[in-house]
């Protein structure tokens, strides 16, 4: 232990850890390699997996490291002060653990050690050396994310185990020279959003969905490496469809988690880390699709590999975006930038290079391009001019690649018939690539501003909604009609036969839903939506019916209703529920709290409006959609303040019965400020969302009631405005009874007057007039009461360099009834989308179960 009381063998054993993960993943990655060879093949084999248990060992050591440290707030270090405090519950204390950057990529190395000690075991030996080369190589990189050290101007990593003193930002902290400072603190704690019970399963969750992708890249890798382009698929097939069932879940997981925890009143904003989750599903959707092709006909060998090593270039692409600060403040969930921009970078081009070159058959062409991509490095290192280099590069590694493609690449004999099943699975994996790069695009609008100086602003989610529409549109008519075809040729009469009855349900229930919905103006919302959307949104919804219909009839008639067999159509229903909800729920969602009080909502700032936002004072009952609703009260529960509402139905003789409580709740955190939780009731039919957007915190319950709370100091200029709980009051303007020059003269009284402008809740203006006294160089206090809105006024300082007055304002306690401002939201039929969920989960895991149930078959 130091002089200061910090528990330094603690970070001692975390760095060895981690710097033993580093060199046994090298070792392993080294001793794979020459396994690869078959020179000596046990004994490199031995090293290597001893290595790879070792590094194993350290990535779990370095997790366990962290969580003593966060159990037994080792507020020294410098993870532990950022991302927890003796307040927070220990339930949240998973969530402390990969709130940070480093926490995330040892979360992310943890999934990698386990699915690599599965594969390993499981993997025929003909694919071992290779798969595990590359797994192992990841794992490098991944190491070197933790290790936080320079090398020369170029800092490696960000290291979890830093000491408070040593972390530039909090260095110059008073408190760090204090002997024993560990135990007299207390850390910044947990970010308020995180404290949601989804938040200790969401991010796990996503993060082995992320680890998934790795394992059918691997043997895509393995696959260009031994060139040996089909039989990878086989045991390659079942890890695919795992990483679409678990990263698919880790996505809804993160929707639910915006639905309960976010304010922005939904489940998918189109936040370009939520878009750099779905793409890699996208095209991990896609490469499973191509994989059964393949397996069922041949064929597809490039879309195979492509859309395999894609998927996870794009989760390291994801990496880049979230991690490397490039967003800015483009997503609510990126990280800031902690200096590791250029090795993200490196990371993802890396395996760029690898897998290029592994495509190249011509050991000329690979050499030269090796030799042209380090002299490119080497000067861009040296000279500069990055960004020209790495577009070139990226360029001449495009042209190569359609080279060996074009030149060496398998390629199939015979076209698909339109007729054929293999055909439209094709097509619409391509419909999926297709929409991945669309919202990839778009998502890295920031990384193209930095690339080119541009000034592109991100779209807006309607015209996310605007482009995705024509694709989910196609994807379910695929999804409905593409089992009732056969495999290489289908009779045309016998498939029209097929789905005919499916999709004249899916028009007759269709109409008679979307008619109403969108097309009668009694019960839709068509002034406010163009004509194109309310065209696509009922072409889009009968696609969805169109797709359950089809592979309910395909499941019950051609499948005889066994559930074994069903996965793909089971996942299928799941799919277009999905999409169905999402549908029904955003485009019909309503605003039902529409300001139905007499006070002026508008008053208190640019962001209320009365079409959206109810003023709630305490004890009153007003009508709010198809309820009455009375706001009782809050209550403090640590930093916790809950707003209790009581919502109210008619019955037949008009009497109040109450229907049910909602308490939405603010977080008021000391330390990383306020956050909005909404409340929601849950129906069958529809959802009712509320969420506070304007509340006194204060406990007053202690407070005699002339009291005034402590003062609040503010700094400002002419027409700024400042805010209290009852009114918002501007800086009009200043006067004074004398020139400076008159002042610099005579021994005079220099008095300098603030007219303020004070606005209530109703719109009433107050004037406040506070006074600044200076006589003989001496600032004389002078106060100004308001006694109409209970405040109190103190001029008391003027900053002639800065042009700016200082102010201090009093607010006497309990001097306006306490009220809220609510927003409150009904999504109708959610419930669609949540079921299809889990249906979609369920279908993918028959669909595993089955995959696997066949392949013991067969080695049996």
């Amino acid at each position: 232990m130091s002089n200061y009381g910090e528990h330094l063998w603690v970070g001692q054993i975390g760095n060895g850890f981690v710097i033993l993960s580093l060199i046994a993943a090298v070792l392993s990655a080294v001793g794979y390699y020459f396994y690869s060879k078959e020179v000596l093949t046990s004994e490199w084999k031995r090293f290597a997996n001893v290595a790879f248990s070792i590094h194993s060992i350290s990535i779990i050591g370095i997790a366990a490291t962290i969580f003593f440290m966060l159990f037994n707030h080792y507020y020294e270090y410098s993870y532990v002060y950022q991302h927890s405090n003796n307040e927070m519950p220990m339930q949240y204390i998973m969530s402390c653990f990969w709130e940070g950057q480093e926490g995330s990529f040892l979360l992310w190395a943890f999934w990698n050690v386990v699915l690599g000690n599965i594969l390993r075991r499981t993997i025929d030996a003909k694919w071992e050396a290779p798969t595990m080369a590359i797994f192992a190589l990841v794992q490098v990189f991944i190491a070197s994310m933790l290790l936080g050290i320079f090398i020369g101007d170029y800092k490696l990593g960000t290291n979890p185990f830093l000491l408070l003193r040593e972390n530039p930002d909090f260095a110059n902290m008073p408190f760090l020279s204090i002997p024993g400072f560990p135990t007299k603190i207390d850390g910044r704690g947990l970010n308020p959003l995180l404290m949601n019970y989804w938040m200790t399963i969401h991010p796990p969750t996503l993060f082995l969905g992320f680890s998934s992708t790795l394992v059918p890249f691997v043997f895509a890798i393995a696959g260009l490496w031994k060139r040996d382009f089909t039989t990878w698929q086989k045991p390659a097939l079942t890890w695919t469809f795992f990483s679409i069932m678990i990263l698919g879940t880790g996505i809804l997981m993160g929707g639910a988690w915006a639905y309960e925890a976010l304010s922005f009143g939904g489940f998918w904003a189109w936040d370009p880390v939520e878009n750099s989750s779905l793409v890699p599903w996208l095209v991990m959707v896609g490469a499973g699709h191509v994989m059964i092709i393949n397996k069922n006909k041949g064929g597809s060998l490039f879309m195979t590999h492509l859309m395999a090593i894609a998927s996870f270039l794009l989760v390291l692409y994801s990496t880049f975006l979230t991690r490397s600060g490039i967003l800015g403040n483009s997503s609510v969930h990126a990280f800031t930038d902690l200096g590791m921009q250029g090795q993200l970078v490196v990371y993802v081009l890396t395996f760029v290079l690898i897998c290029v070159v592994l495509l190249i058959h011509d050991k000329l062409i690979r050499v030269s391009y090796l030799m042209v991509s380090f002299m490119m490095l080497f000067l861009g290192i040296v000279i500069g001019y990055k960004i020209i280099l790495l577009l070139t590069w990226l360029g001449i590694s495009f042209v190569i690649t359609i080279y060996s493609y074009m030149k060496f690449f398998p390629k199939e004999e015979e076209e698909e018939s339109l007729y054929s099943r293999e055909f439209w699975m094709f097509v619409g994996s391509l419909v999926f690539l297709l929409a991945s790069l669309v919202i990839t695009y778009f998502t890295s609008i920031p990384v193209l501003n930095k690339l080119f100086s541009l000034e592109k602003a991100p779209i807006k989610v309607a015209d996310y909604n605007l482009w995705m529409v024509p694709f989910a549109i196609v994807a379910l008519v695929l999804v409905a009609v593409t089992q009732f075809f056969k495999y290489q040729k289908t009779d045309p009469k016998r498939f029209i036969k097929h789905i005919t009855w499916s999709g004249v349900f899916a028009v007759i229930f269709g109409l008679s839903a979307v008619i109403p919905l969108y097309f009668l103006k009694e019960y839709s919302l068509a002034k406010s939506i163009d004509k194109w959307n309310l065209i696509s949104y009922a072409i889009l919804f009968i696609s969805a019916l169109f797709a359950v219909f089809c592979n309910l009839d395909y499941w019950m008639r051609t499948l005889k209703g066994k559930t074994r067999h069903a996965g793909a159509s089971i996942a299928h229903i799941g799919f277009a529920l999905i999409l169905l909800g999402a549908l029904i729920s955003t485009s019909k969602k309503q605003t039902i709290s529409q300001n139905t009080s007499q006070k002026n909502v508008a008053s208190l700032g640019e962001n209320f409006s009365a079409k959206k936002s109810l003023v709630l004072t305490k004890g009153d009952t007003l009508p709010m959609g198809n309820y009455l609703v009375t706001y009782k009260g809050k209550e403090h529960k640590g930093i916790d303040v809950f707003f209790h509402m009581d919502y109210f139905t008619k019955d037949k003789y008009g009497k109040l019965v109450k229907a049910f409580e909602l308490s939405p709740m603010v977080q008021d955190n000391p330390r990383m400020g306020q956050a909005s939780n909404p409340d929601t009731k849950h129906f069958l039919g529809s959802d009712i969302y509320t969420h506070i957007t304007y509340a006194d915190l204060s406990d007053n319950r202690a407070v005699k009631k002339d009291a005034y709370k402590e003062p609040t100091n503010f700094v400002g200029h002419m027409h700024d405005t400042i805010f209290a709980d009852n009114a918002i009051i501007l800086i009009d303007s200043i006067t004074t009874n004398l020139t400076e020059e008159q002042y610099s003269k005579n021994d005079s009284l220099l008095v300098v007057t603030a007219v303020l402008k004070a606005t209530d809740i109703n719109g009433t203006v107050y004037r406040a007039t506070p006074k600044y006294i200076l006589k003989n160089n001496t600032v004389l206090p002078d106060e100004f009461e308001l006694n109409e809105l209970g405040l109190k006024f103190i001029f008391w300082k003027i900053n002639p360099q800065e042009g700016s007055i200082e102010i201090q304002m009093s607010e006497k306690v309990n001097n306006t009834r306490e009220f809220v401002v609510l927003e409150a939201y009904m999504f109708p039929f959610i419930n669609v989308l949540w079921l299809g969920c889990l249906v979609m989960i369920i279908g993918t895991v028959v669909a595993i179960m089955e995959r696997r149930r066949k392949n013991r078959t067969q080695l049996g």
